[in-house]
């Protein structure tokens, strides 16, 4: 009796000019997806690259062979693509890392720990869709995996040609990000260095050949990366142009985003995150634990600041900036002493922490704390325009020694609510620091003058640069150079 593993013979004569001699077998699980059929797979991400395309407006316009295709994607976001290729790289470098027999180099700990290294890493599954078959793949080729094993299986190979590509219908910035982490290991291993703009440079690189041992290890991630990682895949079978459409749409708008609060608490990835969840609510560096949301009622206040806003703080305070996305392990790491002292100056503000705050110290309105983050950044970290060492000095001498007052008697905090001219009559010399052009609303706040309270405005970005120039005059240190050039053009055209 016949195997019928094996295929009857043919002749040349047999194959017509529809044969596609590139296409491979993959083994799959086939699905039926509320109705319609789907293959689920796996593949190295090599050949998932090489296997798929991305039918975003950008692609169809510029690729020829594209020409006549329909989109069915929105365009490439090349900082989401960074942020996930520098995600795929942790995961890469940990896989290496567990490959070692014995103990890991130094060298190599100090790598991953500049990298990062969250709890766990892991990337969801792509969906695409191959438009060149029949719908729900009626003319794809397949066999059962137990034929002539007497198997009942449930898992089958299918053929899969190379015209027949797997158009991304959620994923594309995976996949991008998986061809700038192969770009990177093949760039590093070439030429024994790091490229300048790649995905990583250690801190204390210097632009040497990497020695022996750190390019061996890059070696095997790129090993691994081209033999052994694989994504999983869900492919849908000859979409049309508006179903596919819809699959995209009702995939990338359905699902309903992790709440803030968990994301404090469970994103261990994040560098600025993880420094907070470490020193500040671990390490008590508050004296309070940080709440999950602002207190407006003033009466009543506990004295705490919500996780949110210490996470903004923290991240003008190290980046500049109010968000974390270019923040790394290596740069939080090295200005950790430098967070640490921020904070624990802020706790020595008479009032702070304490039950009532924000009516004891406008330092704890988280507004004045973005203002005095971000100053301080400027002066420590910022511009080589506006970085001033001695000014930095000077800021935390005077908070140290109670020089800038905080208190709400201070006249200095109500400046912002004033006109230029009262402003300027009331503070001498302010008006070469504060500048708000005619046509801004700024809304600064207000002043309850029953209570001698001030109490700023909800316009936080508008209103914190402006609060940090204030501390600039009230100290004497040099304006923004921004605010100077400003005033100067004013000057040449009145």
């Amino acid at each position: 009796m016949q195997d019928e593993t094996q295929a009857s013979p043919k002749t040349l004569g047999d194959l017509n000019n529809q044969v596609d001699s590139t296409g491979r077998w993959h083994h799959t699980l086939i699905g039926d997806n509320l109705g319609r059929r789907t293959l689920k797979f796996g593949m190295s991400l090599k050949d998932f690259i090489d296997g798929s395309s991305v039918g975003n407006r950008t692609n169809i316009e510029s690729i020829e062979a594209f020409s006549g295709e329909f989109h069915a994607q929105r365009n490439l976001d090349t900082t989401h693509a960074n942020g996930l290729a520098r995600y795929t790289l942790m995961g890469l470098v940990r896989a290496a890392i567990r490959t070692i027999n014995g103990s890991v180099d130094p060298k190599i700990i100090q790598l991953r720990d500049q990298l990062g290294d969250p709890a766990y890493v892991s990337l969801q599954p792509v969906v695409c869709n191959i438009r060149t078959c029949s719908p729900n793949g009626t003319d794809l080729k397949i066999r059962d995996v137990g034929v002539g094993r007497s198997l009942e299986t449930g898992a089958y190979q299918v053929m899969i040609g190379a015209k027949q590509l797997m158009w991304v219908v959620d994923g594309q910035h995976r996949r991008e990000g998986f061809n700038r982490v192969l770009e990177f290991l093949r760039k590093v291993n070439q030429s024994y260095r790091y490229p300048a703009k790649g995905l990583f440079v250690p801190s204390n690189y210097t632009g040497d050949m990497i020695d022996y041992t750190i390019h061996n290890f890059w070696a095997k991630i790129l090993e691994i990366a081209l033999t052994q990682a694989t994504i999983t895949i869900e492919c849908h079978l000859g979409l049309k142009e508006d179903e596919e459409q819809q699959l995209f749409y009702d995939l990338n708008s359905k699902g309903k985003k992790v709440i803030q609060s968990l994301a404090y608490q469970y994103d261990h990835t994040d560098p600025i995150n993880k420094f907070i969840s470490e020193e500040i609510v671990e390490g008590n560096l508050l004296g309070f634990k940080p709440s999950e949301k602002d207190v407006s009622d003033w009466q009543s206040d506990d004295g705490s600041i919500s996780r949110k806003d210490v996470n903004t703080i923290t991240c003008l305070l190290t980046l500049g900036k109010s968000n974390s996305k270019s923040a790394t392990p290596a740069i939080v790491e090295s200005r950790r002493e430098y967070l640490k002292r921020f904070w624990k100056l802020v706790t020595t503000t008479p009032g702070f922490g304490k039950d009532k705050a924000k009516s004891k110290t406008i330092l704890a309105q988280p507004v004045m704390l973005k203002a005095l983050a971000k100053l301080g950044f400027d002066l420590a970290y910022g511009h080589q325009n506006i970085r001033n060492e001695t000014d930095y000095k000077k800021l935390c001498e005077a908070i140290i020694s109670k020089q800038l007052d905080f208190s709400h008697q201070n006249s200095l905090w109500r400046a912002l609510l004033m006109s230029t001219e009262d402003r300027e009559k009331e503070f001498p010399g302010i008006s070469e620091y504060v500048y708000v052009p005619v046509d801004t609303n700024l809304d600064a706040g207000t002043y309850d003058k029953a209570n001698e309270w001030v109490r700023f405005g909800s316009r936080h970005n508008d209103i914190y640069p402006r609060l940090g120039d204030t501390i600039r005059y009230s100290l004497k240190l040099k304006p923004r150079p921004s605010i100077t050039k400003v005033l100067s053009t004013m000057e040449s055209n009145p």
